[in-house]
């Protein structure tokens, strides 16, 4: 009889346990749907992906991507590039004209705009070089703006700007705000 009563005092022990973490263990219902809920998995997804953006058969753009997830939702429908993207664009022929890279990238469909952020390069066929940590980059409009720190590079050239700019695609124009204070030598090539 005493082997027996330890082992019911052994399997109460256990029971209570198991009780006991069964009734800490809870799940916040709002995560548990936000994870099985359909409307925010992607409809489509790839890695190391090569994307060419055209237009009448032209070629405008080409994207790289390590990884690629095509998101619609209800109300909205993007393209999203979680780890970074390198976009070429060309011109009507077929000349390489900028450079976009990211570590994080965003294309809303309907708005046909851009949004790239975290160490974005911008590059253009003159060799100016863009670097900020948000641009917006509107493709009908083919104008490119942030409103953070922004810093453009020409030769020995250096335009710092704790405000941002605002410039047409290829940084023919650029327009920034609030330069930063301190010896600015920068000349501005006239449009041809």
């Amino acid at each position: 009889m005493g082997i027996f009563s330890g082992m019911n005092s052994y399997k109460s022990i256990i029971v209570l346990l198991g009780t006991i973490m069964l009734l800490s263990c809870k799940n916040d219902i709002k995560k548990v749907n936000a994870l099985t809920d359909r409307k925010t998995l992607p409809e489509m997804s790839g890695e190391n992906m090569e994307m060419i953006y055209s237009d009448s058969a032209r070629i405008k753009y080409k994207a790289y991507t390590p990884l690629y997830n095509k998101i619609h939702t209800g109300e909205e429908e993007y393209d999203e590039f979680p780890q970074g993207i390198h976009v070429i664009s060309y011109d009507k022929d077929g000349k390489v004209v900028g450079e976009v890279k990211s570590k994080y990238a965003k294309n809303l469909i309907k708005e046909k705009l851009w949004e790239v952020r975290n160490q974005v390069v911008v590059m253009n066929a003159e060799g100016k070089r863009l670097e900020t940590e948000l641009l917006y980059w509107d493709m009908e409009k083919e104008w490119i703006y942030s409103d953070r720190y922004s810093r453009l590079i020409d030769g020995n050239n250096i335009l710092e700007s704790s405000g941002g700019f605002e410039s047409d695609q290829n940084l023919k124009n650029p327009v920034f705000k609030n330069i930063t204070d301190g010896e600015v030598q920068f000349e501005m090539k006239p449009n041809n």
